[in-house]
């Protein structure tokens, strides 16, 4: 073997290894380089199956001690369908209730359900920034406690904003997320006793 022959066989090994090593590249080797993990892919640039896609989590909301007392929790179901659309399902339960002598003893109980849909915008001048809209369906059970009567009523917002998530592994990152609420003006007495304002903050876990 001549000496041009040595060269070309060494330049192929090398750059047959550096291929391999971009293909196998793993999540820590990707944060070294400052870049995220892959979100639907395997280090060996493989599909992630369905189940790996998966993303569980939530959030405490309404929390309140003392008079009234309050806590809820919004679990959340979210699918990374590509490397920039997540979507998902959660829901909301919060307990809200009043007590004398400041307050007529009155319990409440709202229950809600939701739909949304994250896409990421500039990933590669702001990465983790989200376009964020849903569908949120959300019902009040009322309970004059002294007297035992019930009502309950019911709205349907769709609410438009952005969502900041700050990853912490592939399938689980803190997200801030800014919302309006585009019925707010149309149903405003439903709207402010569940919302109390057309912007909703939250922050979750998922």
């Amino acid at each position: 073997m001549n000496y041009s022959q040595k060269l070309l066989l060494i330049m192929a090994l090398l750059s047959s290894s550096v291929a391999f090593g971009q293909i196998t590249e793993d999540p820590d080797d990707r944060r070294s380089q400052g870049k995220d993990p892959l979100r639907t892919q395997t280090p060996e640039g493989r599909p992630l199956p369905f189940r790996q896609r998966l993303r569980f989590g939530g959030g405490i909301n309404g929390f309140r001690f003392g008079n009234p007392f309050s806590l809820g929790a919004s679990p959340v179901i979210a699918y990374q369908a590509t490397e920039r659309l997540l979507v998902g399902i959660g829901g909301t339960y919060t307990y809200t209730h009043y007590k004398a002598p400041y307050y007529v003893p009155t319990t409440y109980k709202q229950l809600g359900g939701r739909g949304f849909v994250m896409y990421e915008i500039i990933p590669s001048i702001l990465p983790n920034l989200y376009l964020h809209g849903e569908v949120e369906n959300t019902t009040i059970q009322v309970k004059d406690d002294q007297s035992s009567q019930r009502q309950s009523f019911g709205l349907t917002a769709p609410l438009v904003g952005v969502t900041y998530s700050q990853p912490i592994s592939r399938r689980f990152g803190v997200n801030l997320t800014a919302l309006y609420n585009l019925n707010y003006n149309d149903n405003a007495g439903l709207a402010r006793s569940i919302y109390g304002s057309p912007f909703v903050l939250r922050l979750s876990f998922f």
